[in-house]
Protein backbone atom coordinates (compact mmCIF):
# COMPACT_ATOMS: atom_id res chain seq x y z
CA UNK A 1 0.00 0.00 0.00
CA UNK A 2 2.53 2.62 0.86
CA UNK A 3 6.09 3.01 -0.16
CA UNK A 4 8.64 4.61 1.12
CA UNK A 5 10.00 7.39 -1.50
CA UNK A 6 13.47 7.27 -0.67
CA UNK A 7 15.85 7.25 2.48
CA UNK A 8 14.03 7.95 6.01
CA UNK A 9 14.94 10.38 8.01
CA UNK A 10 16.84 10.37 11.62
CA UNK A 11 14.43 9.88 15.13
CA UNK A 12 13.77 13.08 16.32
CA UNK A 13 11.86 16.01 14.71
CA UNK A 14 11.42 15.48 11.10
CA UNK A 15 8.19 16.07 8.48
CA UNK A 16 6.93 13.04 7.31
CA UNK A 17 6.06 13.85 3.06
CA UNK A 18 3.23 11.89 1.88
CA UNK A 19 2.04 11.81 -1.36
CA UNK A 20 -1.22 10.04 -3.36
CA UNK A 21 -2.92 10.73 -6.29
CA UNK A 22 -7.10 10.26 -6.22
CA UNK A 23 -9.76 9.95 -8.67
CA UNK A 24 -8.03 7.29 -10.42
CA UNK A 25 -10.13 4.06 -11.39
CA UNK A 26 -8.12 1.11 -10.05
CA UNK A 27 -9.20 -1.11 -13.13
CA UNK A 28 -7.30 1.37 -15.43
CA UNK A 29 -3.78 -0.24 -14.42
CA UNK A 30 -2.29 2.16 -17.36
CA UNK A 31 -3.94 5.31 -15.76
CA UNK A 32 -2.91 4.25 -12.18
CA UNK A 33 0.55 3.86 -13.03
CA UNK A 34 0.91 7.01 -14.49
CA UNK A 35 -0.37 9.04 -12.12
CA UNK A 36 1.26 7.42 -9.12
CA UNK A 37 4.92 8.41 -10.99
CA UNK A 38 3.24 11.46 -11.64
CA UNK A 39 3.02 11.86 -7.38
CA UNK A 40 6.41 9.86 -7.18
CA UNK A 41 8.17 12.21 -8.59
CA UNK A 42 6.36 15.26 -7.01
CA UNK A 43 6.22 13.80 -3.77
CA UNK A 44 10.28 12.80 -4.16
CA UNK A 45 11.40 16.31 -5.14
CA UNK A 46 9.38 18.14 -2.46
CA UNK A 47 11.39 15.36 -0.01
CA UNK A 48 14.17 16.39 -1.57
CA UNK A 49 14.46 20.07 -1.06
CA UNK A 50 12.82 20.06 2.29
CA UNK A 51 15.89 17.67 2.93
CA UNK A 52 18.08 20.22 1.18
CA UNK A 53 17.40 22.50 3.62
CA UNK A 54 18.14 21.37 6.44
CA UNK A 55 14.77 19.36 7.20
CA UNK A 56 15.01 15.81 8.38
CA UNK A 57 12.26 14.35 6.37
CA UNK A 58 10.68 10.96 5.49
CA UNK A 59 8.94 10.30 2.05
CA UNK A 60 5.88 8.29 1.79
CA UNK A 61 3.64 7.45 -1.01
CA UNK A 62 0.41 5.89 -1.37
CA UNK A 63 -0.76 4.34 -4.89
CA UNK A 64 -3.24 6.54 -6.54
CA UNK A 65 -5.87 3.12 -6.32
CA UNK A 66 -5.62 3.27 -2.63
CA UNK A 67 -8.58 4.25 -1.57
CA UNK A 68 -9.29 2.67 2.22
CA UNK A 69 -8.54 6.25 3.44
CA UNK A 70 -8.73 4.86 7.37
CA UNK A 71 -6.13 2.31 6.48
CA UNK A 72 -3.93 5.06 4.54
CA UNK A 73 -4.54 7.89 8.00
CA UNK A 74 -3.34 4.87 10.22
CA UNK A 75 -0.23 3.92 8.36
CA UNK A 76 0.87 7.70 7.84
CA UNK A 77 0.50 8.32 11.73
CA UNK A 78 2.00 5.05 12.30
CA UNK A 79 5.36 5.93 10.47
CA UNK A 80 5.14 10.06 11.34
CA UNK A 81 5.22 8.53 15.27
CA UNK A 82 8.00 5.71 14.64
CA UNK A 83 10.09 8.59 13.09
CA UNK A 84 9.16 11.45 15.95
CA UNK A 85 7.63 13.88 13.11
CA UNK A 86 5.89 16.76 14.41
CA UNK A 87 4.25 17.39 10.90
CA UNK A 88 2.92 16.16 7.39
CA UNK A 89 3.40 17.89 4.23
CA UNK A 90 0.97 16.10 1.94
CA UNK A 91 1.71 15.92 -1.41
CA UNK A 92 -0.71 15.25 -4.91
CA UNK A 93 -1.77 15.50 -8.23
CA UNK A 94 -4.80 15.14 -9.66
CA UNK A 95 -7.32 15.90 -12.26
CA UNK A 96 -10.27 17.71 -11.20
CA UNK A 97 -12.59 16.99 -14.08
CA UNK A 98 -15.72 18.81 -12.84
CA UNK A 99 -14.07 21.99 -12.47
CA UNK A 100 -11.85 21.49 -15.72
CA UNK A 101 -8.39 21.58 -13.41
CA UNK A 102 -4.99 20.12 -12.73
CA UNK A 103 -4.26 20.68 -9.27
CA UNK A 104 -0.77 20.58 -7.62
CA UNK A 105 -1.33 20.91 -3.79
CA UNK A 106 1.19 20.70 -0.98
CA UNK A 107 -0.62 20.93 2.83
CA UNK A 108 1.26 21.15 5.49
CA UNK A 109 -0.18 19.79 8.80
CA UNK A 110 0.82 19.51 12.39
CA UNK A 111 0.51 16.37 14.79
CA UNK A 112 -0.19 16.48 18.03
CA UNK A 113 -0.99 13.95 20.81
CA UNK A 114 -4.44 13.88 22.08
CA UNK A 115 -5.96 13.40 25.49
CA UNK A 116 -5.03 9.73 25.22
CA UNK A 117 -1.83 10.14 23.36
CA UNK A 118 -3.08 8.97 20.34
CA UNK A 119 -1.06 11.32 17.30
CA UNK A 120 -3.17 12.98 15.47
CA UNK A 121 -3.37 15.41 12.34
CA UNK A 122 -4.32 18.83 13.23
CA UNK A 123 -5.98 21.59 10.51
CA UNK A 124 -3.59 22.25 7.94
CA UNK A 125 -1.41 25.52 8.81
CA UNK A 126 0.18 25.94 5.51
CA UNK A 127 -0.74 25.29 1.63
CA UNK A 128 0.78 25.80 -1.83
CA UNK A 129 -1.44 25.39 -4.72
CA UNK A 130 -1.20 25.62 -8.02
CA UNK A 131 -4.13 24.84 -10.87
CA UNK A 132 -3.84 24.35 -14.76
CA UNK A 133 -6.32 24.34 -17.57
CA UNK A 134 -6.94 20.08 -17.91
CA UNK A 135 -6.66 19.29 -21.35
CA UNK A 136 -5.50 15.83 -22.49
CA UNK A 137 -2.39 17.50 -22.93
CA UNK A 138 -1.93 18.80 -19.37
CA UNK A 139 -0.57 16.09 -17.80
CA UNK A 140 2.25 15.51 -20.13
CA UNK A 141 3.35 18.75 -19.97
CA UNK A 142 3.30 19.52 -15.99
CA UNK A 143 6.91 18.49 -14.92
CA UNK A 144 6.45 17.43 -11.72
CA UNK A 145 10.03 16.87 -10.59
CA UNK A 146 10.26 21.11 -10.88
CA UNK A 147 7.17 21.60 -10.00
CA UNK A 148 7.73 20.24 -6.46
CA UNK A 149 10.88 21.95 -6.23
CA UNK A 150 9.53 25.28 -6.85
CA UNK A 151 6.66 24.65 -4.58
CA UNK A 152 8.56 23.38 -1.65
CA UNK A 153 10.40 26.46 -1.40
CA UNK A 154 7.34 28.67 -1.97
CA UNK A 155 6.13 26.22 1.65
CA UNK A 156 9.16 27.24 3.15
CA UNK A 157 9.19 31.08 2.18
CA UNK A 158 5.30 30.59 4.04
CA UNK A 159 6.77 29.08 7.14
CA UNK A 160 9.76 31.95 7.59
CA UNK A 161 7.25 34.43 7.36
CA UNK A 162 4.77 32.99 9.60
CA UNK A 163 7.37 32.43 12.29
CA UNK A 164 7.93 35.91 11.37
CA UNK A 165 11.75 35.73 9.66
Amino acid sequence: MLALACGGAAAGDCTLVFGQGRGVAAADAAEVERWDGVNFAFNRRVAEVLGERGEAVVPLVARAADDDVPATVRAVLSRAAADGCARIVETTLFADAEAGVLVARLREYPLAHDAAGALRIQPPRLTVERQFDLSPTTLDRVRPAVLGATMAAELAEQRAAAAGR
